[in-house]
C-alpha cells in the first residue's frame, strides 16, 4: 500500500471503483452555493448557523456559510441548505 492509504483506497482504485465504497470517506455534493449533500458520513461533530461539521470516517467536512439548516438527515446521507460560502476537508479524524 502508499503512503497515507489504507486498503480500501487501493482496493477501490484497483478495481476502477468511487473512493467512498470502501475508503471511509464521504461523498460530498455541492450543488451552487446553497445546497450540500453529504453521504456516508458518521454524525454531527458541531452545528450553528454559520457552521456545520460532519465526521466523514477519515475526513471530517466542515460547511460554513451564512443561514445554514440542517433539512434532514439520516444514518447515511445529510443534506444541508443555506448559503454557503466555503467546505472544508480535515484528514485524520476518524470517528
Amino acid at each position: 500500500m502508499g503512503a497515507g492509504r489504507n486498503w480500501g483506497e487501493e482496493i477501490a482504485e484497483r478495481f476502477d471503483l468511487p473512493p467512498e465504497t470502501l475508503a471511509q470517506v464521504p461523498r460530498v455534493t455541492l450543488s451552487g452555493n446553497r445546497r450540500v449533500v453529504v453521504e456516508n458520513h458518521r454524525g454531527l461533530l458541531a452545528y450553528s448557523n454559520e457552521m456545520i461539521e460532519v465526521a466523514g470516517g477519515r475526513l471530517r467536512v466542515r460547511i460554513v456559510g451564512d443561514g445554514l439548516c440542517l433539512r434532514a438527515m439520516d444514518a447515511a446521507t445529510l443534506l444541508v441548505t443555506g448559503k454557503i460560502q466555503s467546505l472544508e476537508l480535515e484528514e485524520g479524524t476518524l470517528r
